[in-house]
């Protein structure tokens, strides 16, 4: 606050956005009107690399 809050102060609130792909789709019911990138990888799936029994079909990573 650029001033201290005092007693009979006004204020506004505004259901905000964390830009969370869950809060979109929970909170707001608007996840088709989601624009951000939800399943990019992270560091980790950058700098892995397959192992001997894994399956690489181009499936997705979550199961879905």
């Amino acid at each position: 606050m650029s001033e201290p809050v005092a007693i009979g102060d006004a204020f506004v609130v505004t259901a905000g956005c964390d830009k969370q792909f869950s809060t979109c789709k929970a909170k707001f019911a608007n996840a088709v009107n989601f624009r951000g990138q939800p399943y990019m990888p992270g560091n980790d799936a950058v700098t892995s690399y397959p192992t001997q029994n894994q399956t690489l079909d181009g499936g997705s990573r979550y199961g879905n």
